[in-house]
């Protein structure tokens, strides 16, 4: 089989494109962000308390070593990054919770 002489250029610019493509896709919402920073006060803080309960859960993570850790070769950083993922998971989980069950108990009271 024969392989045409365009595979090769086509493949180039379409690694171009993509990678033009991604860098406006993080580029233009950040220049829409600080161009109007009272449209996106709301979504900046909901960042900002994402970023606090990563940070929080990798640092009350521990840095666990074991059998099982040392079986699968998982260094105590790596076990520091598990823990503070699942952490992290467990407190957006009962963030979520919790507002779901004001939504619903606000509704009886109006």
């Amino acid at each position: 089989m024969q392989e045409s002489p365009l595979i090769n250029p086509g493949l180039f610019l379409a690694y171009a494109l993509m990678a033009v493509a991604t860098i406006l896709a993080i580029v233009f919402p950040i220049i829409q962000t600080f161009g109007d920073l009272k449209k996106a006060k709301g979504g900046l803080i909901g960042f900002g308390i994402l970023v606090a309960v990563l940070l929080l859960a990798f640092f009350l993570s521990p840095a666990e070593t074991g059998a099982f850790y040392d079986k699968h070769n998982i260094s105590p950083n790596t076990s520091k990054l598990i823990g503070g993922g699942l952490l992290a998971t467990y407190i957006v989980f009962a963030g979520v919770v919790i507002s779901i069950l004001y939504a619903e108990v606000a509704k009886w009271f109006k």
